[in-house]
């Protein structure tokens, strides 16, 4: 799996592959990690990176990630890659990454603001909200709760209501 963000000004590429035995290895540029999680009752992770263990946050705003590691706080933005212009108008909500749709929250034909959870997913052992990234209309539903999904799936279709673009997410 593969993830962008921005932060200070420069783009860092993750690419993060799940071993066998439950680790995880995150590749950050010319580093490479080592990675466990467990999901604390507080909804935090215990991370292990490379043996050190540390405790993390995260909240999700749009395309804003704010990510707390031992008490140190990060802004991370999505890039704008996912907008991408197509005459049709429209949009399409995708998969980041494989897992299941533990609940659809909208139907078809629903008003939607931006930002607001449409679906959630559940990847590993992490609930993602999946949210509106523009204001529209919810014009298709390609899924239901208890689908499996892989990255990169359409998961449903959003006209947006202020403009005619195609919003990848």
């Amino acid at each position: 799996m593969r993830y962008q963000y921005l932060y200070n000004g420069e783009t860092y590429t993750i690419d993060l592959q799940p071993g066998p035995d439950g680790r995880y290895t995150a590749v950050i540029g010319d580093q490479t990690l080592t990675v466990t999680a467990q999901q604390l009752p507080d909804g935090g992770w215990r991370l292990r990176l490379n043996g050190e263990m540390i405790t993390g946050y995260s909240a999700v705003e749009g395309s804003t990630r704010y990510v707390a590691l031992n008490g140190e706080t990060f802004t991370l933005t999505v890039p704008d890659a996912r907008v991408r212009g197509r005459s049709t108008g429209g949009g399409d909500l995708t998969a980041q990454m494989p897992g299941q749709v533990i609940a659809v929250l909208v139907d078809e034909g629903e008003s939607v603001e931006q930002g607001q959870t449409l679906m959630i997913l559940e990847a590993m052992k992490m609930e993602i909200r999946v949210a509106a990234p523009v204001a529209g209309t919810v014009k298709k539903l390609l899924v239901t709760a208890g689908k499996v999904v892989e990255r990169g799936q359409t998961l449903a279709e959003i006209e947006p209501r202020e403009c005619r673009s195609k919003w990848i997410w």
